[in-house]
């Protein structure tokens, strides 16, 4: 009998002619085509289990490193560590020091713990924007390309940045605790699509062109974006 010591969801398709595996929050997920059987399925498994296993640390080493500011009382701001308070007062708004910041509740609202959130994040929105801003002047003058039609910043899950048809640029708001030189790579990636909006040979050439390092931004991305992520 085969010991995997790991459960799996075996997800089977007959288009599939490959048996392919991912490892996703903590979960295990095996594709395969019909006709393999469960037996040969945990066979191969046995062979990829140190694989799995060392997956499996990893995401649970990102997953304990997730902020958490209400409880920790800090959070990353372009890779610096930044100490928060948060009080009561008279009126809410958010307070800049050196290396804190003062997250302040109007002691009339009911909900405190959303207010918080809600200040902290329309604070971290516009020091983003701001920043994004000024390096998207910088890199479409250098790049030799019209500013976009509108930006916007939003929380993603599952991605850094989008452009549309529209010449309309989105970023997560969750790079604000990336280094800046992380923040450059996405907004060069995203101001590529404004002519390709793909991610063909051509684009990547252009990316390369004005910031050479992506394949290390991009590397830093995957392996280190989950940590950027943050709750209350």
């Amino acid at each position: 009998m085969v010991e995997l010591l790991f459960e799996y969801q075996l997800k089977r398709s007959a288009r599939r002619k490959t048996v392919a595996i991912k490892v996703h929050q903590r979960s295990i997920t095996v594709y395969a085509p019909h006709y393999v059987p469960k037996k040969q399925l945990d066979l191969w498994l046995v062979e990829k289990r140190d694989w799995v296993n060392s997956q499996l640390d990893k995401q649970i080493n990102i997953a304990d490193s997730k902020q958490y500011p209400l409880e920790t009382h800090k959070i990353l701001i372009f890779s610096n560590l930044i100490d928060i308070t948060f009080e009561h007062a008279l009126h809410s708004q958010v307070i800049e020091h050196e290396n804190t910041l003062s997250v302040l509740c109007s002691s009339r609202v009911s909900h405190k713990k959303l207010k918080y959130k809600t200040l902290l994040e329309a604070y971290l929105t516009e020091k983003l924007g701001l920043y994004i801003d000024m390096r998207l002047a910088h890199f479409c003058k250098l790049m030799d390309e019209p500013l976009p039609n509108d930006l916007r910043i939003r929380i993603y899950k599952r991605k850094w940045g989008s452009c549309n048809s529209k010449r309309e640029l989105t970023f997560n708001l969750l790079l604000i605790g990336a280094k800046k030189s992380i923040i450059d790579y996405v907004i060069v990636h995203e101001l590529a699509h404004l002519r390709h909006l793909d991610h063909s040979r051509v684009f990547w050439q252009r990316v390369a062109k004005f910031y050479p390092d992506h394949k290390t931004a991009s590397d830093w991305l995957k392996n280190n974006g989950q940590s950027l992520q943050w709750e209350f």
